[in-house]
């Protein structure tokens, strides 16, 4: 079956989901402190690294969540549950999270800006 708004947001939604994608962020916000001085918008990356991710881990999980489910590396993988685990889980891996955030950082950081995509 196809994902879709419910079996995504029921993604987002999850505990054991919403866990990977804080460690991914950890992950992620480390990442960028270590990154070379010479990489494009380093500082504003790694102050939000520092000040608004490695802070508020829960917080950024919980509210990237509903949004980072339909970003092509999450929704490319098939979401199901899972009746005995009582979970909504995801194909895809945690280096797929670990990718869609490095993907997205810039845009997080407020270094890029947001796409807009015209009908």
């Amino acid at each position: 079956m196809a994902n879709n708004s419910a079996s995504q947001q029921a993604l987002a939604d999850d505990p054991t989901f919403r866990r990977r994608v804080k460690d991914a962020f950890s992950q992620v916000a480390w990442e960028v402190i270590n990154e070379a001085d010479d990489v494009p918008h380093h500082l504003q990356r790694e102050e939000y690294a520092r000040r608004t991710v490695l802070l508020n881990l829960d917080a950024v999980a919980t509210q990237t969540s509903p949004w980072l489910v339909n970003r092509t590396n999450i929704i490319a993988f098939e979401t199901s549950y899972s009746f005995e685990g009582r979970a909504t889980i995801t194909a895809a891996g945690d280096a797929d999270i670990r990718a869609q955030l490095l993907a997205d950082w810039d845009i997080m950081a407020g270094v890029e800006e947001i796409p807009v995509v015209n009908p």
